[in-house]
């Protein structure tokens, strides 16, 4: 089942032909448009704000826009283990 049409937005891609625009339902919901070219999926950033900023929304409907991005956790860096080689090369004096 495809996901519910948002929007329309005019192709870029040539001839001019209108597409529907759709959201993913999971995963960072980003936007894509189908048109007679096929299912265009713009994945960067740019892409994606080009969407947003040429795209329609059908009356009645609330404007969907995607979940801002949380930063990524900060995590320590693991200490590497040594490997078999060094562990027997390596001087215990040290």
């Amino acid at each position: 089942m495809a996901n519910p049409t948002i929007g329309s937005i005019r192709c870029p891609l040539g001839d001019g032909c209108t597409g529907e625009v759709r959201q993913y339902a999971r995963g960072k919901r980003k936007y894509y448009w189908v048109c007679d070219h096929g299912m265009i999926t713009p994945n960067l950033p740019a892409g994606q704000a080009f969407i947003e900023k040429h795209m329609k929304a059908i009356e009645g409907q609330p404007e969907n826009t995607p979940a801002p991005e949380q930063p990524a956790p900060e995590t320590k860096p693991k200490a590497k283990k040594k490997s078999l080689l060094s562990a027997l090369w390596e001087d215990d004096d040290e």
